[in-house]
């Protein structure tokens, strides 16, 4: 890994962008003093190097609906052409993303879908399964925020080290995880800003453009208007990416854990990384029925960092379950791990997706693949 890739004024634009993604290019400026480049000019650098990914909103779903939504994790295993199987995930049009994972004898997913009926989207996988085109497959339900972490970037020797048995269970406060309560009307206008920024068009010139194109009659200065509102309103948050290296250098993997007490879990699961050279997502799991919980985790660090906590959360006995998910496609189609808002009912200000239809549809593509297989072989 590098560790002297970057001056101590980029490490501190790098932080001030984690702490402050609103932050001014005034205030940027100040960061790294006069002399250096304009910040546009070195976030672009810093973009090119793998370092940042700036332009990010989160959407908040407990604000935009009155119903719950969930979001589904299913590790599946198979043996069979990924194309094929994503193109089957995708018929699950409440679909989300997927990374591909890092197996040694089988292919393997780990896909996100968004639920308003859990039952409906582990009935799909069991056919799956039933269908042999499944080997297994583990489901999760996540109905929290993530809590993002960013990289410390400081190059002095730090006195807390995360990886020790010892740390890993000490007392730690960990933050509010509670998507927000639906709390105001949310407008066609605000349905179709989001749709953008999940799209990649993040500036309001470019959403005006668009939405212009295609019959849409906002004016730029409402949507610059509902866009603020939108993020004054907490539904959504700029959340920029800011890995410890170069992208392409770094580790990935997803980390989900249990012990027989939950607040082990949570004090194991905040304090992996904490005030060390990572990026970590993380949030809380449970089983589909809520009776086991877990902690759950994505990183990007250095592959030392991952095997040295491979190394050391086994040697915590209060870990009654570890499972270790490591990743080939973190950022695949980024942006787009996007909310189908197209089954949004603005009259009920709720989102409910069509799983029977979904279901249908999904058996009658591998209903027509079969029959072309037969055809084929005979």
């Amino acid at each position: 890994m590098r560790l002297r890739d970057l001056t101590e004024i980029r490490k501190n634009l790098l932080s001030e962008i984690s702490k402050n993604p609103y932050a001014t290019n005034k205030r940027l400026m100040e960061v790294m003093g006069s002399d250096e480049t304009y910040p546009a000019i070195v976030k672009r650098q810093l973009t090119e190097q793998g370092y940042l990914i700036e332009n990010n909103f989160e959407l908040d779903y407990g604000k935009i609906c009155k119903n719950r939504v969930d979001i589904l994790y299913a590790s599946l295993v198979f043996d069979g052409s990924y194309e094929y199987i994503q193109e089957l995930l995708e018929n699950i049009r409440s679909y989300r993303a997927s990374f591909s994972l890092i197996d040694i004898c089988f292919s393997s997913y780990l896909v996100s879908f968004y639920s308003d009926n859990n039952e409906k989207i582990k009935k799909i996988l069991d056919y799956l399964v039933e269908k042999n085109i499944l080997y297994s497959y583990v489901l999760y339900k996540r109905s929290k925020k993530y809590y993002w972490r960013y990289p410390v970037f400081s190059q002095k020797k730090e006195k807390y080290n995360s990886l020790s048995t010892e740390n890993l269970l000490k007392d730690t406060d960990t933050p509010d995880l509670e998507f927000g309560e639906f709390d105001r009307r949310i407008s066609y206008m605000d349905i179709r800003i989001i749709d953008n920024l999940q799209k990649g068009r993040f500036k309001c010139r470019k959403i005006y453009e668009y939405e212009k194109k295609n019959g849409n009659s906002f004016s730029y200065f409402k949507i610059k208007e509902h866009f603020r509102k939108l993020i004054k309103d907490k539904i959504i948050e700029k959340k920029p990416y800011v890995f410890p290296f170069p992208y392409n250098e770094c580790y990935k993997f997803v980390l989900c854990i249990e012990t027989d007490d939950f607040e082990k879990t949570k004090k194991i699961i905040f304090n992996i990384g904490r005030n060390e050279r990572i990026f970590a997502k993380i949030t809380y799991v449970s089983s589909i029925d809520g009776k086991r919980k877990f902690g759950f985790a994505e990183f990007v660090t250095s592959p030392i960092f991952f095997v040295n906590l491979m190394r050391i959360i086994d040697r915590v006995e209060e870990i009654r379950e570890k499972r270790v998910y490591t990743v080939k496609n973190y950022l695949q189609g980024f942006p787009m791990r996007k909310h189908p808002l197209n089954y949004y009912d603005l009259r009920r200000q709720e989102i409910h997706y069509p799983f029977d239809k979904f279901f249908q549809d999904l058996k009658t593509m591998i209903e027509n693949y079969e029959d072309k297989i037969a055809f084929i072989k005979h």
